[in-house]
């Protein structure tokens, strides 16, 4: 409990000086906030979307200050021929 309250004093801090994180899962993919780290295919979300958030990315005001670190759709699997 005493490692979630220090967590959510941070997230408020960081707050009150206009800091906020980039909301990035089942996001179209933007260059400007967001380092793709994988590509990886998903029959669930179309290509360029936001899978998965490996590490957080923050904006001061409009600026980012460090963009989050994501790993993107390809799109469907492509079906594979046996023969």
């Amino acid at each position: 409990d005493g490692i979630k309250m220090v967590k959510q004093q941070l997230h408020d801090t960081l707050a009150r000086h206009s800091v906020i994180g980039i909301e990035s899962v089942g996001q179209p993919f933007d260059p400007n906030l967001h380092e793709a780290i994988r590509h990886l295919p998903s029959s669930e979300q179309p290509a360029m979307t936001v899978l998965e958030e490996v590490e957080q990315g923050y904006k001061l005001h409009d600026r980012v200050v460090r963009p989050s670190k994501v790993i993107v759709s390809s799109g469907p699997p492509e079906a594979t021929e046996h023969g």
